[in-house]
């Protein structure tokens, strides 16, 4: 067999301020596709547990919520090391711009788009809320809500379910509505969880790598002095 000549690597288009602008948009709508994921994981859990019993328990109503923080812990953890990594890639960027002021030529693949900014973490969050965004406005509308509340039960439970535990709770037995007391619609103001939760975390891995990056350059600082002092 003849050897497979090797792939062309694609070549990148010159950066400017609109392609800037997607290409940020496009990392962090993949930044948040495995907290959506998880999200999508807990919430097919906390889905089961209903269809198990016809009143609201007190038991479904515990599970419902470890299954929320679990969810919410997972997004913290990812955030925490999307924050690192991008604050490496700040570090990067901060000296790749400082050889092109000094009039050198950079190697590597430098993206920009990738580097560290706070309000990163939010964005990030404002995608996995993406769900949220969608089906709560059909939650709002009859005869939509009824079904947007289930795909809202699947893709974001942590959005709908404190909304139908009030709701079961306060109109206990009553299985059809022309237009339910308490809409799904309000599940939209629970976009600002997975925003909170992620920005925080973003930042706070941001910082923890700055940190880490000066101890090290201390430590590194005072072995060249000790090797000094030793010549």
């Amino acid at each position: 067999m003849l050897n497979e000549l090797p792939k062309k690597e694609r070549k990148r288009k010159p950066d400017n301020p609109w392609r800037r602008f997607w290409r940020v948009q496009k990392v962090c709508f993949l930044r948040s596709v495995t907290p959506c994921m998880m999200y999508l994981f807990m919430s097919l859990i906390a889905l089961a547990v209903p269809a198990i019993s016809e009143n609201v328990e007190i038991y479904e109503i515990v599970l419902g919520c470890v299954c929320i923080v679990g969810g919410a812990a997972f997004n913290a953890h990812l955030a925490f090391n999307y924050g690192k990594l991008h604050y490496d890639s700040y570090l990067t960027g901060c000296l790749h711009r400082q050889n092109v002021r000094n009039g050198i030529v950079s190697g590597g693949d430098h993206r920009p788009e990738q580097e560290f900014r706070p309000w990163k973490g939010f964005l990030i969050g404002f995608y996995v809320g993406i769900p949220v965004i969608i089906f709560g406005i059909l939650a709002i509308f009859p005869p939509t809500w009824e079904w947007a509340e289930l795909f809202l039960d699947m893709f974001a439970a942590w959005s709908i379910l404190p909304i139908q535990w009030y709701r079961n709770l306060t109109w206990p037995g009553v299985q059809e509505w022309d237009y339910p007391p308490v809409s799904g619609g309000w599940s939209l103001l629970t976009i600002l969880f997975p925003m909170i939760i992620t920005g925080v975390f973003y930042i706070v891995g941001a910082m923890a790598e700055k940190h880490a990056k000066e101890a090290q350059s201390r430590r590194t600082e005072e072995i060249n002095s000790v090797k000094g002092r030793k010549k």
